[in-house]
């Protein structure tokens, strides 16, 4: 069953406007099927997973892109960098557009040769595991912060599972067994992509790392408390999050930060971006156990603001992605900055029944003069008023 990405669109904009196009994410999200899917019958296909072929990009790039010549798809670019001012030279000698759609899972890497040979040129995009609305093919317009309206009721078991299964379509469309899949990915990850971005030696110490920051999902980051838990000095903990961040595993988000704005906290927030790679480090398999688990607030709140997230990449809605926390304590699960920049602060809570003294910390974005709509996500069943500004939304709002 083949399920349209909610990319699609923004994709041939870009292709209309640049060169080249280079989609970036995690390995196994479904980059080259989509590009395979929207091509055109003349436009090749190279995958630098073949040796021989990498060794041949390498060795001799500008042969190898006279033989497998524009329009052409090039899976795994990262593995041929030096492809890269070549593409440039053939982009600088002609107008047309669309000519090179490149796939990379390793966005640091990737990120520095883009920025040297092919600024304006290539457009880049991030493409991450499955929203529930692609999986749901959901017809809805994508929600407008201004105006979140509810969508079809979602239940506390549609969650769970939701959270547990998270957004692979590898596991998804081929029906495959939950923890065979994860143990498997878990390991292609290690072996592949962590040894050739940083030639870890000690995978051990590396894996006990990604549970101590998948078991942190939605909270600040303590890079003291993580190098304890993997006996390793804070500086190699620093390292390993940049490669969670490089190969698309994590997100960090920031907290809110302007003049107005006094005594807050200066640490992000890590936002694991696919929950059931997230529950499966943490060995949850069931609802049970996935709801009876310590941080499962926090679970939810994560599961919530990485669909935005992945949302916001497919469609191109260009939203900033905040929280808010003071000295004093003072926190607000979610700021997001729209288009226009104007600010709206949620709350995130599993759970139907809420109330106003769940926003109090709102009131410490006061003295922003852009301060839009906000409220608290939640299970509720129907939107209502809260204040005149806020309101209990349904979390359906922003998931399909």
């Amino acid at each position: 069953m083949q399920y349209k990405r909610n990319m699609e669109k923004i994709f041939h904009e870009y292709n209309k406007m640049f060169k080249a196009v280079l989609i970036t994410g995690p390995r196994q999200v479904g980059k080259t099927t989509f590009l395979k899917n929207i091509k055109e019958d003349n436009r090749k296909y190279v995958t630098l997973d073949d040796l021989e072929l990498r060794k041949y990009a390498n060795q001799n790039p500008k042969q190898f892109l006279e033989e497998y010549a524009p329009p052409i798809i090039i899976e795994k670019i990262q593995y041929a960098p030096s492809l890269l001012s070549y593409i440039k030279i053939i982009c600088d000698n002609t107008e047309e557009k669309g000519l090179f759609w490149l796939t990379g899972s390793q966005k640091i890497e990737l990120m520095k040769n883009v920025s040297e040979s092919l600024v304006g040129r290539m457009g880049v995009l991030e493409m991450n595991s499955f929203t529930y609305r692609e999986l749901k093919k959901s017809n809805y317009i994508p929600y407008e912060l201004e105006e979140l309206t509810e969508k079809e009721e979602m239940t506390k078991s549609q969650i769970l599972d939701n959270i547990l299964k998270g957004g692979m379509p590898g596991y998804l469309l081929n029906e495959m067994n939950r923890e065979l899949y994860f143990k498997s990915y878990v390991n292609l990850y290690l072996e592949r992509d962590i040894r050739e971005l940083k030639q870890i030696e000690d995978l051990n110490a590396f894996y006990v790392f990604l549970v101590s920051v998948a078991s942190r999902a939605c909270q600040i980051l303590n890079y003291s408390s993580i190098a304890q838990d993997c006996k390793k000095d804070i500086k190699t903990i620093q390292s390993w999050i940049s490669i969670l961040e490089a190969t698309g595993v994590i997100k960090l988000i920031y907290p809110l930060r302007k003049e107005e704005l006094k005594r807050v906290t200066s640490s992000p927030k890590i936002i694991f971006l696919d929950s059931g790679l997230c529950t499966f480090l943490l060995r949850l398999h069931t609802h049970k156990a996935l709801e009876s688990y310590t941080n499962f607030g926090f679970l939810f709140e994560n599961y919530i603001i990485s669909e935005m997230i992945k949302t916001n990449d497919n469609y191109g809605l260009m939203h900033s992605f905040y929280y808010y926390r003071d000295k004093d304590g003072s926190e607000i699960d979610l700021v997001i900055k729209d288009f226009e920049n104007v600010y709206h602060p949620y709350e995130i809570k599993f759970r139907a029944n809420v109330d106003v003294s769940m926003i109090s910390s709102f009131k410490k974005l006061s003295s922003l003069n852009n301060l839009g709509k906000g409220g608290i996500l939640c299970m509720a069943k129907q939107k209502k008023s809260l204040t005149n500004s806020h309101e209990v939304i349904p979390v359906s709002s922003v998931l399909l």
